[in-house]
């Protein structure tokens, strides 16, 4: 029997490109996911019909991200993601307070997603089958398939959201167009692009929503190790990624105003948020659509899971080889080259904390979803505002490209807008939560507890990134990256 190769703390290089990565990140902000279980939200509670242009705005703030977000990425490729930006930017003691806050809000942000997982699985067996089970059934066996891939090359999860991706993405497209076609409830209009239309609801509530739907895309980064020629290749796919995203929410958005009326769209979103998407596609597609959603809407979730998944297993490999986690999480399997401890670890923890909700008696989709997709996005938005400012002072400190818009400009912006939104999360937190009682009022103060330890806790040792500094008198050629 061949020996294996021993393990290395280094992920396999030039094994994903493009479209791959561009799979795994829609894959993880979750089309179908976000359409049928977040959008009537933004109906009901938020702008309405102007939701399109909320996501217009939305989609301006994160390209304003991604300049500088990206522009710093040509300069470092490590699997840490945010917390090595800050870290570069802000000093080490930022940087891990950043990676703890990131660890926590990803892990948050999945569990949420795995309440979603089982609660519509039981919607489709009761429907179609006639029978439930208990939820965490559905839940565990989600979380086991989830840690098999995450064992393996990320190649085979690439491939695997792939084919979620375009399938979730056709159904969808397919209700937009055949609303389209069929000239909506009262006709087809842009009225949902309007400022009016917009501001006839509630802008924040509609904004924070669109924000939480594009949650995932700021994940490109983390796959810069494995990514084929990265200096081009990330920038290009978080860009790519940003603008098929705002794409597709936008015309979802605006279908959905037509389907059942501009003026009418928020009131039957508000009231039967379960029917808003369903309900437009049985009119214009035909009953035999529910289905096919509902199927897919459970398929969209599981990759959801699946993307952030990775995410979070390479963020435990990153910390851990940067000595601020156990080094058990550092190894990587000697032939897939994955961070397989740092996965099978991952898929504990999030079997572990469904279980605890399960024995806590709790619903999981009005409590586990709702209070947890809460406070990890309120976790990941304010980690890529101080992200756009650890962007500008990196600039300002090495000098290594000097275009005041990618440098400055850019970052500054979308510093101010992200940081306008977290505020507007942490206000309407009661809203969000469905006003629920106990402890979950408190529960953004885990946020602030992960970063103070992370900040107050010192290591000797200096992650290799760390001691990296380029020269302040060698700028990047900018040339060279649009060739």
């Amino acid at each position: 029997m061949a020996q294996l190769p021993p393990a290395t703390k280094t992920l396999r290089p030039n094994s994903i490109g493009l479209a791959a990565i561009v799979f795994l990140i829609i894959a993880t902000v979750a089309p179908m996911s976000g359409t049928i279980g977040a959008l009537p939200l933004a109906f009901g509670l938020g702008t309405g019909s102007g939701t399109a242009t909320a996501f217009a705005i939305v989609a301006v703030v994160l390209i304003l991200f991604t300049v500088g977000y990206m522009a710093m990425s040509r300069h470092i490729q490590s699997a840490g993601g945010f917390y090595v930006y800050i870290g570069k930017g802000l000093g080490l003691r930022m940087g891990r307070a950043a990676g703890y806050v990131a660890f926590f809000s990803y892990n948050v942000f999945q569990i949420a997603i795995w309440g979603t997982f089982g609660f519509f699985c039981n919607i489709f067996t009761a429907e179609y089958f006639g029978f439930e089970l208990p939820w965490i059934i559905w839940v565990l066996a989600g979380i086991a398939v989830m840690g098999i891939l995450g064992y393996f090359d990320i190649d085979v999860s690439a491939k695997v959201l792939g084919v979620a991706v375009v399938l979730e993405v056709a159904i969808i497209l397919a209700m937009n167009f055949a609303i389209a076609f069929q000239g909506g409830a009262k006709g087809l209009s842009l009225e949902p692009f309007s400022v009016g239309a917009f501001l006839e609801g509630a802008p924040a509530i509609g904004l924070m929503f669109a924000f939480l739907l594009f949650i995932g895309f700021e994940a490109t980064a983390i796959y810069a190790e494995e990514a084929r020629e990265p200096r081009k290749t990330i920038p290009r796919a978080a860009i790519v990624a940003v603008l098929i995203i705002a794409a597709f929410y936008m015309f979802t958005s605006w279908s959905l105003a037509m389907a059942w009326g501009v003026d009418d769209a928020a009131a039957v979103a508000l009231e039967d948020p379960g029917n808003f998407v369903f309900g437009a596609a049985a009119a214009y597609l035909g009953e035999w659509s529910v289905a096919v959603m509902l199927i897919l809407f459970i398929v969209s979730t599981f990759a959801t899971n699946l993307g952030f998944h990775n995410a979070i297993a390479r963020y435990q490999f990153s910390l851990a080889r940067d000595g601020w986690a156990p080094s058990a999480l550092e190894r990587v399997h000697p032939r897939h080259r994955s961070p397989y401890i740092a996965s099978m670890v991952q898929t504990a923890i999030a079997a572990v904390v469904v279980l605890i909700f399960f024995f806590a008696g709790a619903h999981p989709y009005y409590d586990m979803f709702t209070w947890l997709i809460s406070l990890g996005g309120l976790g990941l938005i304010s980690l890529m505002a101080i992200t756009s400012a650890a962007v500008i002072a990196y600039f300002l400190r090495t000098r290594r490209e000097t275009n005041p818009w990618v440098t400055i400009v850019a970052p500054a912006l979308a510093a101010l807008a992200l940081a306008a939104e977290a505020v507007l999360l942490v206000a309407n937190w009661g809203l969000q939560t469905m006003d629920a009682g106990g402890l979950v009022p408190y529960l953004p103060w885990l946020l602030l507890i992960a970063a103070l330890i992370g900040f107050v806790w010192k290591k000797a040792r200096r992650p290799d990134w760390a001691a990296d500094e380029p020269p302040a008198h060698e700028p990047i050629d900018e040339s060279e990256l649009t060739k």
